[in-house]
């Protein structure tokens, strides 16, 4: 039986890689072996959906300590793939990709960002893979080559309708009437070596927000990353962190700085608004915007963007949105069987 390692550094990752395994299980013969790089809420959401793993860090913010972490993950990941006889690396953190170059073990990389974006990323994990998996519109520059593309965007790989369903028991554990409208704010630490000195949702527009939403009688529930101020606390979401997706895609809203629960809203058909100096920067989203699921601003255009997001509340623009949502979700692939037999391609390959 071989043995197929995903090693996921981010939550999103998480999902994505359980609805990979969920697939390739059907065949039963492969072996997984999962290796968490803690980040954020990644092990919490691997206890959750019943994966068994091996932590082999604490996410480390700043360029350097990103740089210290990964020089120790190439070591912890030699010693796992040495000891556990690893196939195949499935991977866009670069210490798996890197050791498995090292121990001559194959390795799959997938990306949904531009490389001009994220290039300490591209550059520690690309050159050591045999393939990466990615978005038709990512600019990927010298890696094109390398590259494989799909119709789609990785959020589809675990919240398509093929696979996701929106549980309404989640109106229960918010405390929350089915009949009264909510908004699901994500606020971003913003902390990783690619977003310095880039801006996102200040406490005074937040605020804002929530002084709209209580005219028009909307409940408000923010998502952090960071510690919220005492004036906020009464707003924080708290909900099991797998259920998450349930509850964004009952929201009537979705306003954040998070590039990938901006991505996973537009996905589940909830208007996603993002106040971001990555505006216009990165091509999934900016595709999004294209079908005009999403919205992006600048942090210094905040009053046209308080004004597209009270159109929103209020109803104005929000048919022609179910409609566009229809419209991607025929455009765009199921990526999931797709994505699995690259992997197993790969795997097999001589």
């Amino acid at each position: 039986m071989k043995k197929i390692a995903f090693l996921p550094a981010h939550p999103s990752q998480v999902w994505l890689l359980h609805s990979i395994q969920t697939y390739l299980m059907a065949q039963s013969k492969y072996e997984f072996i999962w290796v968490l790089r803690d980040k954020d809420i990644s092990c919490e959401l691997a206890d959750r959906l019943g994966i068994k793993y091996q932590c082999i860090s604490t996410a480390s913010t700043g360029l350097l300590g990103n740089a210290v972490e990964l020089a120790g993950n190439i070591f912890k990941c030699l010693k796992i793939g040495k000891k556990r006889k690893i196939d195949l690396w499935v991977t866009k953190y670069g210490a798996g990709n890197i050791a498995g170059f090292l121990l001559q073990q194959k390795s799959l990389s997938f990306n949904d960002d531009d490389v001009d974006q994220v290039p300490l990323i591209a550059h520690t994990s690309y050159p050591f893979a045999e393939r990466i998996l990615c978005p038709d519109v990512l600019r990927m520059g010298s890696y094109d080559k390398k590259s494989r593309r799909y119709a789609g965007c990785h959020e589809l790989i675990y919240l398509h309708p093929n696979r996701f369903i929106p549980d309404p028991g989640v109106y229960r554990e918010l405390g929350i009437d089915p009949s009264r409208k909510f908004i699901l704010m994500r606020l971003s630490a913003l902390t990783a070596h690619h977003d310095k000195n880039i801006r996102g949702i200040s406490e005074a527009v937040v605020m804002r927000v929530i002084g709209l939403c209580t005219k028009l009688n909307i409940q408000c529930y923010i998502s952090s990353e960071k510690t919220l101020p005492s004036s906020l606390s009464s707003y924080r979401l708290n909900i099991p962190v797998h259920r998450i997706h349930h509850a964004l895609a009952f929201a009537c809203l979705f306003i954040g700085d998070s590039q990938t629960m901006t991505s996973e809203a537009a996905v589940l058909g909830t208007p996603a608004f993002r106040l971001s100096d990555f505006q216009g920067r990165l091509s999934v989203i900016d595709e999004f915007e294209r079908y005009r699921l999403a919205f992006g601003f600048s942090p210094d255009d905040q009053e046209n963007f308080l004004t597209a997001v009270e159109r929103m509340l209020i109803g104005v623009d929000l048919e022609k949105y179910n409609s566009n949502h229809r419209k991607f979700l025929t455009d765009k692939s199921d990526p999931v069987p797709w994505f699995s037999e690259q992997i197993i391609q790969v795997l097999e390959s001589n």
